[in-house]
């Protein structure tokens, strides 16, 4: 698509956030913010959301020394990626992942279906300051796999808390946002920082990182139903005495509290997306029925799933 170029455009490089990063996805005016604390450069946060699919592929961002780092908050079941000119194996992301893009490698994307996600610009410059100002060491990269959908709870948990502010705006939403912006860079650094003081490691007597990621995967692809724990010990090699207590030793909490606390995740997902009737979002969650629903996430939220979602719009 041919057209004039933008102020922005003209006057300074264009970066991966706001209005440059919607319409590289064929979106305009998204929702988007700028956090500008920070002396080496900006931190911002784009909804990029659309009921159908991308025309084409994605116009390249163009070269950039930062990160993407998408949430997924809508399921995206049929896209493609692209790095460096070249196709990657590409799964479906479920609502609730997230994907990291390194902007000096040319990251495209085309999605056959409606689609909705966060994505948080971090500079390479922003997360050493970061590391910094928290006595760490950043080796200057970050550790992940392109084209996969990590499950990541803090990024999810952010986002979820973001998406309120960020579509409402306002000085008060802006302070708010801006400390998101701020705990997202400083977990990025710390789960995925290359060097070896910023990196998440599994603790000792734990999971190893392959069994942790089975037990994990296989939860969650039970999440609307019931998985046993002797099916997760069986799945890691481990009796079910071991298994909990690495679980606990690794997450820092029981298979159980990680099951229930990912369907009330999913649960604030299908709140925040439509007026789906209570009781089929119980069911899809896994719980035994509306009441039960009601009751175990009024506990973890502190209010009633009707009232949240009532709060959200």
């Amino acid at each position: 698509m041919d057209r004039d170029p933008g102020p922005a455009e003209i006057d300074g490089p264009r970066r991966a956030y706001g209005d440059h990063l919607a319409d590289r996805f064929w979106l305009e005016k998204p929702k988007s913010h700028i956090a500008r604390s920070f002396k080496r450069g900006p931190l911002a946060v784009t909804q990029i959301k659309s009921d159908f699919p991308t025309p084409q592929p994605s116009q390249s961002i163009g070269y950039d020394e930062a990160w993407l780092v998408g949430l997924m908050v809508g399921d995206v079941p049929d896209h493609d990626l692209w790095q460096d000119g070249r196709a990657a194996r590409t799964p479906p992301f479920r609502a609730g992942v997230t994907a990291l893009y390194d902007l000096r490698r040319d990251p495209i994307s085309f999605t056959r279906t409606g689609h909705h996600s966060l994505h948080f610009y971090l500079p390479r410059s922003v997360l050493s300051e970061v590391a910094d100002r928290n006595g760490l060491r950043f080796a200057g990269e970050l550790r992940y796999r392109f084209a996969t959908g990590y499950d990541d709870p803090i990024i999810r948990h952010l986002g979820l808390a973001l998406l309120p502010a960020l579509e409402a705006g306002g000085p008060l939403s802006g302070l708010f946002l801006d400390h998101i912006l701020h705990a997202v860079a400083t977990h990025v650094l710390g789960r995925y920082g290359a060097d070896g003081t910023a990196a998440k490691h599994p603790a000792r007597g734990g999971l190893t990182p392959l069994q942790l990621r089975k037990a994990q995967e296989l939860m969650q692809a039970h999440i609307g139903s019931d998985v046993s724990l002797t099916r997760l010990a069986q799945e890691c090699g481990l009796s079910v005495t071991h298994f909990a207590r690495a679980f606990r030793q690794s997450t820092g909490t029981t298979p159980h509290r990680w099951l229930q606390d990912h369907r009330i995740e999913k649960a604030m997902m299908l709140l925040r997306l439509g007026e789906r009737a209570l009781s089929d979002i119980a069911i899809d969650c896994g719980f035994a029925d509306q009441s039960h629903f009601t009751k175990v996430f009024s506990r973890h939220v502190g209010t009633s799933p009707g009232r949240w979602r009532r709060s959200r719009d």
